[in-house]
């Protein structure tokens, strides 16, 4: 057997251990990179769901209860809680004829108590009546803002109940 000779007769020389590449950005954070992005999707997606979700659309008697409580809101004294007072009236009369617009206080709590569809605004409801009727009657200083957030507060809740109400119910 014929050896071939290397052409180059120096002696193969070791070269002690040689230090580890450390890893790349990359490589060590790819992991933070994909939450990040996959967590700003996820926003993303609910924000184009909470904007799409649109609100429903106000009745005739809200519209015209809307009205009344911006015509309120530019008033001032017992004139705006007058105000307040017979567009939360009309508005109660629009929605059921047991509650006219020309009962007392006191008879609209009657009659709200019998009418479950009115159960979650009831308080605010009497509320905003009996702070009117204070402000109308007795001369009582009522913040009008006050008195017309109550009042959005209770059709919206009484609205809510309407839709609760007329939803099929669950099957068991």
């Amino acid at each position: 057997m014929i050896f071939l000779a290397a052409t180059d007769e120096a002696p193969l020389v070791l070269q002690g251990p040689r230090a580890t590449i450390p890893p790349g950005w990359w490589e060590s954070y790819w992991g933070v990179v994909a939450f990040g992005v996959a967590l700003i999707v996820a926003l993303g997606l609910l924000e184009f769901a909470r904007r799409r979700r649109q609100r429903p659309a106000l009745t005739s008697a809200q519209q015209l209860l809307e009205q009344t409580l911006q015509q309120a809101a530019r008033t001032t004294g017992p004139a705006a809680a007058a105000l307040v007072s017979h567009g939360l009236r009309d508005f109660l009369a629009s929605t059921d004829a047991q509650l006219s617009a020309s009962l007392s206080t006191e008879e609209l709590a009657a009659r709200l108590e019998g009418l479950p569809l009115y159960l979650p605004a009831r308080s605010l409801l009497l509320t905003a009546l009996r702070t009117a009727d204070l402000a109308k009657f007795a001369g009582a200083t009522a913040s009008p803002d006050i008195l017309i957030a109550q009042v959005r507060e209770a059709v919206q809740r009484v609205e809510t109940a309407r839709r609760a109400f007329a939803a099929a119910p669950p099957r068991p």
